[in-house]
């Protein structure tokens, strides 16, 4: 059965929710595999929009199910948040889900530290401030919660305790909150999710399931903030590429498809390089049309033309099979479009980065296209050409609107254009 990951090819909110959503109807399971609360997935469904920041995104009528991988770290308040916004419109959709009992969890501390580090530096790196970074930090340091402690108080209690006196050593009176507050919420959370009757399982109970149907995995963000091969510092904490399957027990070698999403141009949201980022009124513009504001954050994205060498170098990193395009229709009516065709990076020109390096001293090289009047034109045709020999990979499906069914294959934009 069809194994296919969709990742962001981009520094994240290409808008991997509503492509998910599209496809998610044809597939049993909807894999969310890494990430927390820090991303948020928007989708459209009959008009009303809905914001997932960990939850997959299956569409709410289909037989679908959704489940939350070991990858992830869990904020479980916004997680009942969230099914409670699903429970309003569809009841019972929560039994659809089900979460790996060793997701690490995002504990009320993990905030306060993230608040904390952050006006400590000398140059922020611009966190959501969701506690992200610091619950990956006491993963790899050892020092963190897993769901399963949930159904062992007395586990839970000690574990917590030696917790607590490593942190309030490191903090003092700046961390506020107790290990007896932790624990409350954390009972309090766990309480609501089995009113709410969200289902518990392992990746290993669940891989003959997975490996016996079809599987789409979601991923977070985008490649180029991914923790190894990112423009770090200025990353995510966890794996944005589609090797990050393994943590629910899988192998790329086993995906039949990895579709990169990327928008018609460039965004970024917080610090950090960005090679063809434009200013001004042009910016302006885009960030309007598009609507260019975290959906998790709500802070307004940094703009740019579409970089080609950044997508070379996604390409490469996660393995991309096929291309997704987004907000093509945000640039409908600009005379002319730019696009980074390679870098100059100290004095060499590049149509990929070696290394993330690259993305810090990186001068663009620039083409310029004739711009369309919507995406029936022509000239946006000669546009996803353009990207295909440039990149070697096949647009196969384009998005001209924010709804989930404003979608097509790339054949019917073609054929569209025939009977004009």
């Amino acid at each position: 059965m069809k194994k296919m990951s969709i990742v962001g090819a981009q520094w994240g909110d290409e808008g991997k929710g509503k492509v998910v959503n599209y496809f998610s109807d044809r597939f049993e399971w909807i894999v969310r595999f890494s990430g927390g609360a820090n991303a948020g997935h928007t989708i459209y469904y009959k008009g009303k929009k809905y914001v997932n920041h960990m939850l997959p995104s299956i569409m709410p009528n289909s037989k679908s199910k959704g489940f939350l991988g070991a990858g992830m770290v869990l904020d479980l308040e916004k997680l009942v948040e969230e099914l409670n916004v699903l429970e309003s419109d569809f009841p019972g959709m929560s039994s659809k889900f089900y979460i790996d009992l060793e997701a690490f969890l995002v504990l009320p501390w993990h905030k306060e530290e993230d608040e904390i580090i952050e006006s400590m530096r000398k140059k922020p790196i611009g966190t959501t401030k969701r506690g992200i970074g610091p619950a990956y930090t006491d993963k790899v340091s050892r020092e963190g919660i897993k769901l399963y402690y949930l159904f062992d108080e007395k586990m839970l209690k000690e574990r917590l305790k030696d917790i607590y006196y490593l942190k309030s050593s490191q903090y003092g009176n700046k961390l506020t909150t107790s290990k007896e507050d932790v624990f409350e919420y954390l009972m309090k959370t766990k309480n609501e999710l089995e009113k709410l009757k969200i289902n518990y399982a392992s990746a290993v109970e669940m891989g003959n399931v997975f490996r016996s149907t079809s599987v789409l995995f979601e991923g977070a963000q985008g490649v180029l903030l991914d923790l190894d091969f990112g423009t770090y510092p200025f990353v995510t904490s966890s794996s944005c590429m589609a090797h990050g399957v393994s943590s629910v027990g899988f192998s790329t070698f086993e995906l039949d498809e990895v579709y990169g999403v990327l928008k018609a141009y460039t965004t970024r949201v917080g610090s950090g390089p960005f090679p063809t980022e434009i200013f001004g009124e042009e910016a302006d513009k885009i960030r309007e049309l598009g609507k260019e504001y975290g959906a998790t954050t709500g802070r307004p994205r940094r703009v740019g033309w579409l970089d080609l060498p950044a997508l070379r170098y996604a390409k490469i990193r996660s393995g991309l099979t096929g291309l997704v395009i987004t907000k093509a229709d945000v640039l409908n009516g600009l005379d002319k479009i730019k696009v980074c065709t390679h870098y100059e990076v100290n004095g060499k020109i590049k149509d990929t980065p070696s290394s993330s390096y690259d993305f810090f001293v990186a001068k663009p090289i620039y083409d310029e296209l004739k711009g369309w009047k919507d995406t029936n034109d022509i000239n946006f045709l000669k546009y996803l050409s353009y990207i295909e020999e440039q990149i070697g990979v096949d647009i196969d499906y384009i998005s001209y609107g924010p709804k989930t069914e404003e979608m097509c294959s790339k054949n019917n934009l073609i054929l569209n254009m025939e009977n004009k």
